[in-house]
């Protein structure tokens, strides 16, 4: 009797790790959140700007998670994230009274340089690391500005990696570099009086 519910539990708990094995998907949904201050930088400036973006990214997947095995799982962006930070950055300066207009001289090049999770699971814990770079340069007529952002973040968990807590994680990097970018008075600077 023993030995017949020992192998059920075996059995049982094989296929219950099968499955969770399995069920890693392959695309994740990146939504970040802009809560800007009301008091925000208002721009004056009547120059309308054309704003383009670029993916520049050598991996092109937004996590990647390794186990012992060495082999890599690759879980790609649901929406192009190129497009999702030009849209987010683009509304966040218009709400701040920035002109914009698709055939102006002075022109905006959003540079989205890197945007990855590293998991590394283990048997009881995964570790996390994970980087975003983006370049915003300005330009006009032989006159050029450009400035870096950066955000790297690392934590840790129990047991096997949950996606939506690390597409959470990175949902909330996102928007602190969108921010940080927006809030930016350097670049705010130059976008009012280039």
């Amino acid at each position: 009797m023993f030995k017949m519910c020992y192998k059920w539990l075996l059995v049982s708990i094989s296929l219950f790790t099968l499955w969770g094995c399995s069920s890693t998907p392959t695309y994740t949904n990146i939504t970040p959140q802009l809560n800007l201050e009301k008091n925000g930088q208002t721009f004056t400036n009547l120059q309308p700007w054309k704003i383009d973006s670029k993916d520049l990214r050598i991996a092109r997947h937004v996590i990647e998670i390794t186990d012992g095995d060495g082999v890599a799982k690759l879980i790609n962006e649901q929406q192009s994230l190129r497009l999702l930070v030009e849209k987010s950055l683009t509304q966040a300066w218009i709400d701040h009274g920035l002109k914009t207009d698709s055939n102006s001289d002075y022109q905006i090049e959003i540079k989205l340089v890197k945007a990855l999770a590293k998991v590394t699971e283990s048997t009881f814990s995964y570790d996390t690391s994970s980087q975003m770079v983006i370049d915003v340069a300005l330009s006009h007529q032989g006159k050029h500005f450009h400035k870096i952002f950066r955000s790297t973040k690392q934590w840790d968990g129990a047991f096997n990696n949950q996606i939506a807590g690390i597409t959470d994680q990175l949902n909330k990097q996102l928007s602190l570099i969108l921010k940080q970018i927006i809030e930016d008075q350097e670049l705010n600077s130059q976008l009012q009086a280039f």
